[in-house]
């Protein structure tokens, strides 16, 4: 369960972040029905903000409450739902509320069913094929009632007529709220310090592989389960220097990390605690890992899949996710290890973007490599890192242009 030291009730906080956010109303419906709420007056109250939002009408205390009330909710007050938004931070924490309100309407339902079950079977004028057919029509009825009323199909017609929306950048051109990229590489090539080389930056406002100035720096969480604040300290101390003189800020207010030792994302309490950092520091990209600290084991889809899960739900906040992974050991004909990541096949389906990090035969750099297909091709990932001197980063993207290199560095042998 999420930590939190509010009072208020799974579905107070559910309505709570729909009042705080109602962006996030499109995502907790496909989550959550009226139906799963306890209490009649938040039922109520919930069905008010579903049609509000349906209607394009504003979602806000007053007019959450006005029709709430029409509905049949008693005893309500606006000062109620002012007071329940008040206790949460932002919005953004919605659809994991939702989610618990679903757990438990799911859980109360096979509780009764189970119930009836025990007394039917134990009732000697009722056949136990009645009382078995009846639990598996039970069984089956909360299975396909706990998504399937949050379905909506539109017509051809409607989409193709609805305008795109516009890209919701977090770095224009690389990365966009709800990417997913994992970066893999054999032991000792520098994936690591990539990764914090990518966060370092934008932090600052400098676009992580053009090194050209942002609109605005990114706010970045490091949930960071393998490395101590010792080594972090040791290898980031040049890279935040040299952004805070190049960028449009120094990073180092814009960038959180946690440096401890391996979770468990799988279980609630774990996952929670990363959910109330994410509250805390409302990042625009986080980065966590690596997986395999994530989890007991990653080894096949069975034991892969309730990370996956996990892992999206912090995805469903609207940040982006970059992560760490490692290879297997064995090497192919030519000598060369797989760049995928090792364990499950399902991790190299889930993100958008999967890069390994490959030596590079000039001995002066790493190849990027692509060990899936970018679900978006037309991103500014590089293709190679060049070997940085004591004056640059440690890695230096090739599409960094020269004319941008001699503003940094005033030449370009730099590299």
């Amino acid at each position: 369960m999420l930590s939190t030291s509010t009072d208020l009730t799974p579905e107070q906080l559910t309505i709570a972040s729909c009042l705080r956010n109602p962006d996030v109303v499109s995502l907790v419906r496909s989550k959550v029905d009226p139906a799963d709420f306890t209490h009649p007056r938040d039922e109520y109250v919930y069905e008010a903000i579903l049609e509000l939002h349906k209607n394009g009408s504003p979602i806000e205390p007053f007019t959450v409450t006005d029709m709430a009330i029409r509905k049949g909710a008693l005893g309500l007050k606006r000062a109620d739902l002012i007071s329940w938004m008040g206790q949460v931070s932002s919005g953004h924490s919605a659809t994991y509320y939702a989610e618990e309100v679903r757990q438990a309407a799911t859980t109360r339902r096979l509780n009764a069913l189970t119930q009836r079950f025990q007394q039917e079977i134990n009732d000697p004028q009722v056949q136990t094929s009645d009382a078995m057919q009846r639990m598996m029509h039970g069984l089956e009825e909360i299975r396909d009632n706990s998504i399937s009323s949050g379905l909506l199909a539109k017509s051809l017609g409607e989409i193709l007529s609805t305008p795109d929306s516009p890209q919701d950048w977090i770095i224009p051109n690389l990365l966009e709220k709800g990417d997913r990229l994992i970066v893999t590489g054999q032991e000792g090539m520098g994936k690591t310090l990539w990764l914090r080389q990518l966060g370092i930056t934008a932090a600052a406002g400098i676009h992580p592989t053009t090194w050209e100035r942002l609109d605005r720096p990114a706010k970045v969480l490091y949930v960071d389960v393998e490395n101590s604040e010792k080594q972090w300290r040791r290898e980031t101390k040049h890279i935040a220097a040299l952004s805070a003189e190049k960028g449009l800020e120094p990073p180092h207010e814009n960038i959180h990390v946690h440096c401890g030792g391996r979770m468990n994302l799988t279980r609630d309490r774990d996952l929670g605690l990363v959910h109330k950092l994410v509250d805390e520091h409302d990042p625009d990209i986080l980065f966590i890992g690596p997986i395999y600290r994530l989890a007991p084991s990653v080894n096949n889809d069975e034991e892969a899949s309730p990370l996956i899960a996990a892992l999206d739900t912090l995805r469903d906040r609207g940040l982006a996710m970059l992560m760490e992974a490692h290879i297997p050991k064995a090497q192919d004909a030519n000598g060369k290890r797989n760049l995928a990541p090792r364990g499950s096949s399902a991790l190299m389906g889930w993100p958008e973007f999967g890069l390994g990090l490959a030596a590079s035969e000039d001995k002066f750099g790493a190849d990027v490599i692509p060990w899936r297909g970018h679900r978006d091709k037309n991103r500014e990932w590089p293709t190679k890192l060049w070997t940085g001197s004591r004056n640059s980063y440690p890695w230096v993207p090739d599409n960094v242009v020269d004319t941008t290199r001699q503003r940094y560095y005033l030449e370009t042998n730099d590299f």
